[in-house]
């Protein structure tokens, strides 16, 4: 005979790995063991693989008691890394027993123990050696456990045949009998959800009249629901005629029934606000057909307004169209037509987007609701585009209004001004000019009185004396009188010839020859040659050069250079530095000439290529403003380009930019 079921089994497991000794008392369900933190029960060592083996729990039949299956490997069937040994001997499957020794992964140790003494409690981790001793001595529970006449190793393997289609972990409820009623298996769920199943037997609200049922049903399969207490449960049940056993699967549905009921509910509810709602819609309905007509009636007398509108715009000069307040047209005449080489049906019912680009069409759409908004008529200058290219009209747009008042159309009537805004723009231009023209002018006089007085009054000076004192002075005195008339006359020469390729520049008559040249000698050459009247500053000529033959116009190139270097002396303090810098690298010939003269004006910077300007900082240093701008011009016939960077009081550096 059986214990009384009272008298339940303790399972324990008496655990030492990397973190130390802990006890786990195992509760009546199947583990998963291993490494990975997803387990039922986690070993911490790195010898252990993350899913090492299960712990099946295995049902006795007849009682509520259940013993556990050790199986090495994972629920696909894959084996650990460093297996399983159980009392010494490595193995792949093992029913557990009291005191057995277990070894997983070669490092963690497990103890397993069952007893009957409900007062043994979970230990500390310390504390789990300590009682190893007396749960060894403890006696085998199964001896008492199992009946003489029940064979255990058949009733594991019957549990694990319906393991394999029942799984112990499943939430939901299954019950299983025999033919005659009598409990062949329930699940953990069934035994937690109906405590006194075994006891109550087919008493039992879950299994009344389910014997009668199958007895009497000719199909192996069918559902019913059962009401127990204020719970509904959906039971699926299976009558195996192969092992006669009637297999049941249940499934709470109280709050499925509920919400059915409620939605029944919400449905009923629904069905009257339907029939309320359809006689609103009726008389809705009737409303609006009304509409329509009234409808109707206003199209015909506008169509047939429209008619005789027509006939009228078709004759005028003018581009006129009407459109309703969506910006629909809803007729156009015909001078409209023949612009825009389209016919009034293609454009009746469109907008100006299907007509006229998005930017355009933005534009008279945003006009069309300025009319609509002051209620009054507008004008503006539009551009539109026809078969003979974009012209401007000026378009006066105001709001048609109905026998109530309300504006149901826009009209516009639009005028080409065309040839008008031409000879305006034209006017403009030719005004700018003149202006431009008076400017360079007013700058040419005043360069002129100022650069040529001072030369002239240096000849006029020296010849008076050479004309007065010729026979007091003597040679070496008339000598320099004229070199001074010399040098002041190709003063004057060389701002002639500014003058004139300036002139040449504007007039596109420049020559551009370029030719091959080898740039580190040219420079070379035109540095030592500028020295030679620069006694009072140093130019210091640097070169980083890649390659040194380019494509260049030599004479252009030399005016661009003297220029620049001069005006770096020019412009700097006596006994200062200019330095020269040619870069040759990526097909690019780079010229820098940087000076720590007296810097240009941030406000100059913007006009200092413009002819006859002259920075505000230069005080009485001569200059023709033409330098810079003739300098621009020859840049800019070999493609190239400048850039000026400069501080006041610091110096200046041009930078010239050739592309090979």
């Amino acid at each position: 005979m059986l214990e009384k079921e009272s008298q339940q089994i303790q399972h324990l497991l008496l655990i030492e790995d990397n973190q130390g000794k802990r006890t786990l008392k195992l509760e009546g369900a199947t583990y998963s063991i291993g490494r990975d933190s997803t387990n039922s029960i986690v070993l911490h060592s790195k010898l252990v693989s993350r899913q090492h083996a299960i712990l099946l729990r295995i049902s006795i039949p007849e009682t509520a008691s259940y013993l556990f299956r050790l199986i090495d490997g994972n629920l696909q069937g894959n084996r650990s890394t460093n297996g399983v040994t159980v009392n010494g001997q490595r193995c792949f499957s093992h029913d557990l027993k009291h005191g057995d020794a277990i070894v997983f992964g070669l490092d963690v140790k497990v103890r397993y123990y069952a007893n009957f003494n409900g007062s043994v409690a979970l230990l500390a981790a310390d504390e789990a050696g300590e009682i190893s001793g007396s749960l060894s001595n403890s006696r085998e529970p199964f001896q008492t456990v199992v009946a003489p006449n029940i064979k255990v190793e058949n009733s594991i393997e019957s549990a694990l045949i319906r393991l394999a289609s029942f799984p112990e972990l499943l939430s939901n409820p299954i019950i299983e009998i025999t033919l005659e009623g009598t409990i062949t298996y329930l699940n953990p769920a069934a035994i937690a959800q109906f405590p006194g199943l075994r006891e109550a037997q087919l008493q039992h609200p879950i299994l009344a009249g389910l014997l009668l049922k199958v007895h009497s049903s000719k199909e192996k399969f069918f559902v019913r629901e059962v009401e127990f207490g204020e719970q509904v449960f959906e039971q699926s049940i299976h009558y195996i005629a192969e092992s006669d056993l009637i297999r049941s699967y249940v499934v709470d549905i109280t709050k499925r029934k509920q919400i059915e009921a409620a939605l029944q509910q919400a449905h009923d509810e629904l069905e009257i606000r339907v029939a309320q709602r359809t006689a609103e819609l009726s008389k809705v309905n009737e409303q609006l057909r009304h509409e329509i007509v009234e409808r109707q009636r206003v199209e015909k007398a506008l169509r047939e307004s429209e008619e005789r509108l027509q006939a009228i715009l078709d004759n005028s000069p003018a581009l006129i169209y009407v459109k309703d307040i969506q910006g629909r047209y809803i007729l156009v005449n015909q001078w409209y037509e023949t612009l825009l080489s389209i016919t009034a049906k293609e454009v009746r019912g469109k907008t100006d987007y299907d007509l006229f680009p998005k930017e355009m069409a933005e534009i008279y759409r945003a006009n069309d609701r300025s009319v609509l908004e002051a209620k009054a008529a507008l004008e503006w200058e539009e551009v539109i585009p026809h078969a003979r290219g974009l012209h401007t009209y000026l378009s006066i747009k105001f709001p048609l209004h109905d026998a109530a008042g309300f504006a149901y159309a826009i009209c516009a009537i639009a005028t080409d001004i065309t040839k008008r805004k031409r000879a305006e723009e034209d006017i403009r231009k030719a005004l700018e000019k003149e202006k431009e023209l008076s400017e360079l002018k007013s700058r040419f006089v005043t360069m002129a009185s100022h650069e040529f007085r001072t030369p002239l009054a240096t000849i006029l000076s020296s010849t008076d004396i050479l004309e007065r004192y010729r026979y007091k002075l003597t040679e070496e005195k008339k000598l320099d009188h004229l070199q001074r008339i010399q040098l002041t006359v190709k003063h004057m020469t060389g701002l002639l010839n500014d003058v004139l390729l300036i002139g040449k520049a504007e007039a596109g008559k420049l020559e551009f020859q370029p030719k091959h040249l080898e740039l580190v000698q040219f420079c070379r050459d035109l540095v030592a040659e500028i020295q030679l009247t620069a006694n009072n500053h140093i130019i210091a000529f640097c070169t980083q050069a890649q390659f040194t033959n380019t494509y260049l116009d030599e004479k252009l190139l030399r005016h661009i250079l003297c220029n620049l270097l001069s005006n770096a002396i020019k412009y700097s303090p006596s006994g200062g530095t200019v330095h020269f810098d040619l870069v040759c690298q990526q097909g690019k010939a780079i010229f820098r000439i940087r000076d720590e003269g007296i810097g240009i004006p941030a406000a100059d910077q913007a006009q200092l290529f413009n002819s006859f300007h002259r920075a505000s900082n230069v005080g009485t240093i001569s200059g023709t403003g033409l330098g810079l701008a003739i300098v621009k011009k020859f840049v800019d016939l070999h493609g190239g380009q400048i850039a000026v960077e400069s501080e006041v009081g610091v110096g200046t550096t041009f930078t010239v930019t050739f592309f090979d």
